[in-house]
């Protein structure tokens, strides 16, 4: 049985500490507030000083920071001015200011211990365009304290500065979670640059490798070259790769030759793994490809597809029969002649929906 002393000393213990957290968050709070009003009175005492310095290049002298909150005014400001202002290209009153003060408190904060320190640096290095600091950027990067958002930071900061070097930094970079390789991929291919990574590919690692042929896709991007090599990804030994091929191929809905899907799947028909359930997705995009070319040569391998096990990949292949030009009516005799049931059904459903039903 717990004794009364023992339960007062709980109870003391619980309201101390309730005490301790409660005098911490108000001390905190006062310390923020002074901070704000240290802010507010510099930025009110040297308005005036800034604002011309930012009109007309003079003036600097009369407010060089040296305390964090000069810094975090300046920051502030020089914001607000890039977002509301265009800045010519022979005069740019933001970038010599910021190479001359704020760089070197950069360049500390960039290896900061906290790493929401080390983020806001960055963010203000993209902001300000600090190309400068290039060198920083590549050693933070090569930083076992560095995180994956702090490299995926630093990949887009470098394509900005055009780093000759990215590809290569890119090629040999595993430490990024999934969710990041598209995002950054989207980023940084452009219909001006895509060629090179068309050239590059394999030289890049299988995670990188998946999000360059989403964006190729995504992005709509076309060439002879990036053509030839989605077509020859469809007969990859890694299976994903080959999903993520057949899915570009059919977004941008053109293949070089008919015969070329034709022997692919005349070759995975006769395989065991191609029913298998791991390779339910890769027949479905393979119905999917076969709907968005519409070869008339496809049509018999789609009507073998609606018998299939999956039901994504049976829907899938009625909904490619669906686009084409005849294809309501060989889904209606599907519905009435065709020996499986689950063919029949997945037929009728496609018969009574719109094609661009997904």
């Amino acid at each position: 049985m717990i004794s009364t002393f023992y339960i007062i000393q709980v109870t003391i213990f619980f309201i101390l500490l309730l005490l301790i957290t409660y005098v911490y968050l108000i001390c905190r709070r006062f310390r923020n507030f002074l901070y704000e009003n240290h802010k507010r009175a510099w930025m009110e005492q040297h308005i005036e000083e800034i604002e011309m310095y930012f009109i007309s290049g003079e003036g600097v002298s009369s407010f060089i920071p040296f305390k964090p909150f000069h810094f975090d005014v300046l920051e502030d400001f020089s914001s607000n001015y890039l977002s509301n202002f265009q800045t010519e290209s022979d005069f740019n009153p933001v970038k010599p200011f910021v190479e001359q003060y704020f760089v070197p408190r950069y360049r500390k904060r960039l290896f900061h211990s906290r790493w929401s320190v080390r983020m806001n640096t960055l963010y203000f290095i993209d902001l300000f365009k600090i190309d400068m600091m290039q060198d920083d950027l590549l050693k933070l990067l090569k930083s076992k304290k560095s995180s994956p958002e702090e490299r995926y930071q630093i990949f887009l900061i470098l394509a900005g500065f055009e780093y000759p070097y990215l590809l290569d930094l890119i090629k040999v970079s595993k430490r990024l979670p999934p969710f990041l390789f598209n995002d950054l991929m989207s980023r940084l291919i452009t219909s001006d640059n895509f060629e090179s990574y068309v050239q590059n590919f394999n030289d890049f690692s299988f995670e990188w490798k998946l999000s360059i042929i989403d964006i190729f896709g995504k992005k709509n991007l076309r060439s002879l070259k990036l053509q030839e090599l989605l077509e020859g990804l469809l007969n990859d030994n890694n299976r994903e790769i080959r999903l993520k091929a057949a899915k570009t191929i059919a977004s941008l809905e053109y293949i070089s030759s008919p015969d070329l899907i034709i022997r692919i799947l005349d070759g995975n028909f006769q395989k065991k793994e191609w029913q298998d359930p791991q390779s339910i997705n890769e027949r479905m995009m393979m119905a999917r490809l076969m709907g968005s070319i519409r070869e008339e040569r496809f049509l018999p391998y789609l009507k073998l597809l609606v018998s299939d096990k999956g039901y994504i990949v049976r829907s899938e292949a009625a909904r490619s029969i669906r686009k084409y030009r005849d294809g309501k009516k060989i889904l209606l005799s599907i519905t009435t002649s065709h020996p499986d049931n689950y063919a029949r059904n997945i037929a009728k459903e496609w018969v009574e929906r719109s094609i661009d039903y997904e």
